[in-house]
């Protein structure tokens, strides 16, 4: 668009009303950019369990209230992106026959994300996150403009005294 103004002046010359008028544009430039991927519902609560609880059935993160929406009303038709971005090395990720395995850069769709399952590792122990990343597919003046948003879910697996175990007869 543009913004138009003039500026008059009141003068005289030898008496007589002589006013002076100038004309200015200016150009206005509005850019439409990609807006980040807006997470439309509360994050998972964190987890902490037993070394060992959890070795032979997968359990449910807790992610089912996961919701994100690509941005506001103009970038409603984006197409939105789940990747795994990290995984604690002391736990197995499955989506929710707990049985497939999920991976570092698998990428999900929102229904697998809300479905994934853990299985504790055998004497396994630690404080870490499980890691996300929400991408949209969106553009900025015709170019590829994707937005990331990064999320997490604090996982704790506690030590627990193990057994002692014979080594000799």
């Amino acid at each position: 668009g543009t913004l138009n103004w003039s500026v008059t002046d009141d003068g005289t010359t030898n008496g007589a009303a002589d006013s002076y008028m100038i004309t200015q544009t200016s150009s206005i430039t509005y850019t439409v950019v990609n807006a980040l991927s807006l997470h439309a519902a509360m994050p998972p609560s964190a987890i902490t369990v037993a070394e060992d609880s959890a070795n032979s059935t997968a359990v449910t993160l807790g992610m089912s209230g996961l919701a994100y929406t690509p941005g506001p009303t103009n970038e409603s038709s984006q197409v939105l992106t789940y990747t795994i971005t990290a995984i604690p090395s002391y736990l197995a990720l499955f989506k929710s026959d707990g049985t497939t395995a999920v991976n570092v850069n698998d990428t999900l769709t929102l229904a697998e994300l809300q479905g994934l399952k853990y299985k504790t590792l055998a004497d396994a122990n630690g404080t870490g996150t499980l890691n996300w990343s929400v991408t949209d597919d969106g553009t900025t003046n015709g170019a590829a403009d994707p937005q990331t948003l990064t999320q997490t879910l604090s996982i704790t697996v506690t030590a627990v005294n193990d057994v002692p175990v014979q080594t000799g007869t």
